[in-house]
């Protein structure tokens, strides 16, 4: 779990499945970033910007591939959920053109993220004009020389004073990630030594109950991106990310969650989670808030242990009101 300086004032608007792996080769610092996999990845998320064809489009998805879509339920769970998840999306468009702001990726040949701010504007057949700006963070994994999309969240950033969904709201430009000269050290451990680590990673992290502890989450270095859930959000390095948190982490004294929806995959060096999370608070005024977010991760092993360097958080989007959901008893899939 983790929230913005912003959680406090925001809340006030308010009153697992564990894939199969394959064998992976060891992973290397060579193999951090290879231009054909970088180059691969580019190309995808070109095509899945650009194209509103299912049939097209949906072989770029694993078979067991989960989503978290903008608006709710918004929970997409294999390609026949995800295919009715989108068509009746796409099938309202005339023309759409895009532009993908900010793009970085990181991948070490068996596991890819591509963390990326993406601006539509689209024609509907209706005649009607509409310009979205999203966040966007996909894994891949790649199965058979394929990449294929194993976990994709896909989010709008949530105005703190209204708690209204932001459709276009101003796409802030940060451009590449500066990544260390190791980027994925390892060593690697196996894929499923990595997953089981993944998930404590989640069920302890989640609960963090100091900014000392919630730090040590990420890292280790200052090569990582986290998307807030409300705007601007976004932070680089490990500065920015404390800074940020801080005054949340100050703010209760109690914490248990819940997590509806936990899907973790590794080779041992890479790893990757989606999760829903059902959080209650025991705020220092003795109140309780219950909340419900949304969260994606992508990890690296550094040394014996797991560190995020691209993260993303979210409220699902009412489609009625547009409005965030901040608060239920559980966002997890009917």
């Amino acid at each position: 779990m983790r929230f913005s300086k912003a959680f406090v004032a925001a809340i006030s608007l308010t009153t697992c499945m564990l894939p199969v792996t394959g064998v992976f080769g060891a992973a290397t610092a060579a193999n951090f970033n290879a231009p054909g996999d970088v180059k691969e990845i580019n190309r995808i998320e070109e095509v899945l910007a650009t194209e509103t064809s299912m049939d097209k489009l949906i072989g770029y998805y694993a078979p067991d591939a989960m989503v978290l879509d903008i608006y709710a339920p918004g929970i997409f769970k294999g390609r026949d959920q995800i295919r009715a998840g989108f068509e009746p999306q796409f099938a309202m468009i005339k023309d759409m053109k895009h532009k993908i702001s900010d793009i970085n990726v990181a991948t070490n040949g068996n596991f890819a993220c591509a963390a990326m701010q993406l601006h539509f504007d689209t024609v509907l057949k209706d005649g009607k004009s509409v310009s979205v700006s999203i966040r966007q963070l996909d894994a891949f994994k790649k199965v058979g020389g394929k990449w294929q999309i194993v976990q994709q969240h896909i989010s709008l950033p949530v105005d703190a004073a209204t708690g209204m969904g932001l459709m276009n709201a101003p796409v802030k430009v940060r451009g590449p990630i500066a990544w260390t000269a190791n980027a994925m050290p390892g060593p690697a451990s196996t894929p499923e030594a990595g997953i089981a680590a993944i998930r404590n990673w989640m069920e302890v992290g989640a609960a963090s109950t100091s900014l000392e502890q919630l730090m040590s989450y990420y890292g280790p270095g200052d090569d990582i991106l986290v998307y807030d859930s409300f705007y601007p959000g976004e932070m680089r390095g490990m500065k920015e990310v404390s800074d940020y948190y801080a005054a949340m982490m100050n703010s209760y004294k109690g914490i248990t969650v819940k997590l509806p929806e936990l899907v973790v995959d590794s080779d041992g060096a890479f790893g990757v989670q989606i999760d829903t999370q059902d959080i209650t608070l025991t705020m220092k005024d003795g109140s309780i808030k219950n909340i419900a977010l949304r969260q994606s991760d992508c990890m690296r092993r550094v040394g014996d242990r797991w560190y995020s360097f691209m993260e993303m958080l979210s409220f699902p989007i009412d489609p009625a009101t547009g409005k965030a959901i901040m608060e239920s008893a559980s966002n997890t899939a009917k």
